[in-house]
This record gives structure tokens, sequence and C-alpha cells, in this order.
């Protein structure tokens, strides 16, 4: 009788301790799958902020360009900047003869045009940041130029005119490029005489610094 009570007490005593085991067993499981988790989340948190770090503000270079000079800068904005390159063109293309250009750049002028683009952008709301070029015709801004900004909404968005010239800089463009983009906040532009493009790296740089952008690492 004595040694079937022993048994049956060592059987007990037995299946506690492989209940506790299993028990303890679980427990560290189960926190190792939460630590896993929280480590897993942390990690994603912290990919997200980088991605974003390292993404910066869209930004747009928009510019109209008749003799290639203020495309060659638009180039040099892009290689600080990485921005999307978006060149405006108008629907009828402007006649390549000089002396004509100027006479049909003064009617449209005078006429306070708005000629009809050849493209447009397509995800223009994805862009914080509008980087906008032309040169200088009759100490204005091309009409074409004035058609693209008006063709989108401006609000909220941040424009940063550049501009080439024969040494009238941005003449009275600006106040033309505020009003056609109502609603946006316009920074300091940047000019440079069409002779001096292809030195003016250094000083593109300089004035993009200068602005406080955030662009992408």
């Amino acid at each position: 009788m004595k040694k079937l009570l022993c048994l049956l007490l060592a059987g007990a005593l037995a299946f506690s301790v492989a209940a506790c085991g299993n028990g303890a067993q679980d427990s560290e499981a189960a926190e190792a799958a939460d630590t896993s988790d929280t480590a897993e989340t942390g990690e994603a948190e912290d990919a997200a902020e980088e991605t974003a770090e390292e993404d910066g503000q869209n930004i747009l270079i928009a510019y109209f360009s008749w003799s290639g000079n203020t495309e060659a800068l638009a180039g040099m904005i892009q290689s600080e900047t990485g921005g999307e390159l978006f060149e405006i063109e108008p629907a009828e293309p402007y006649t390549e003869d000089y002396d004509a250009l100027l006479d049909q750049a003064q009617q449209e002028q005078q006429e306070n045009a708005r000629p009809e683009l050849a493209a447009q952008v397509e995800n223009w709301d994805s862009y914080d940041v509008v980087f906008v070029g032309y040169p200088n015709w009759w100490s204005d801004a091309p009409m074409a130029v004035l058609s693209f900004l008006e063709f989108y909404d401006c609000t909220g968005k941040v424009i940063v005119p550049f501009n080439t010239s024969g040494g009238g800089g941005f003449g009275n463009s600006l106040a033309s490029i505020e009003e056609s983009a109502a609603g946006a906040e316009i920074l300091e532009g940047f000019t440079v005489a069409g002779d001096n493009v292809s030195g003016a790296q250094a000083d593109v740089s300089e004035w993009i610094s200068g602005l406080g952008l955030e662009l992408a690492q």
C-alpha cells in the first residue's frame, strides 16, 4: 500500500514539474515574440523616417528656353537639387529668326496674350517646389511662361524664379511671376547674363544653398 502511494506521489510530482517547464517555455516564447514584434516595428519606423529625410521636398524645374541658355541653367539647377525637368513649349513654336522673335514677343506683351502650350505637367500636385526659368524678353517673362503658371493652382507652392538675359536681369518679370502664381511663396531668384551661363555652376550652387530647401540626401 505504501509502495503504491509513493508511486502515485512520484507521478504527480513529475507531471507538475513537466507542466511548469512547459509553462515557462510558453512564457519565454511569448516574450521573445513580443520583443521581435517591437524591434520590427521600431525598425520600420526608423526606415520610414530615414526615407523621408532622404526624399526631401519634391522639386520641379520648369523652363522656357529659346536660345538654349536657360535650358543650360536649368540643367545646373537639376544637378544641385535632383529635381525633375519640364520644358515649357508653346503649341505653336516661336520663330527661329531673332528679329522676328522680338516683334512677336513685343506683340504678345502688348496684347497680354497667353499662348497655348504643347504639354502640361501630369503630376503637378506632387511637387512642393517649382523652379521657373525663362529669358528676359522686353523686360518681362515670355507670355508662354505666364500661361504655364496660370494653368495650375499654385496655392501653397514654393516658386523659385531663374532667368537669363542680355544684361537686363529680371527686368519687371518678378511682378508678373508673382501675379500669375497666385497663392505661392516666391523665393529669391537667380539671374545671369546669357554669355556667362557656362561658368555659372558655382554661383548656382551658392544660391541654392541659401534658399533653405529640403533637398534629397
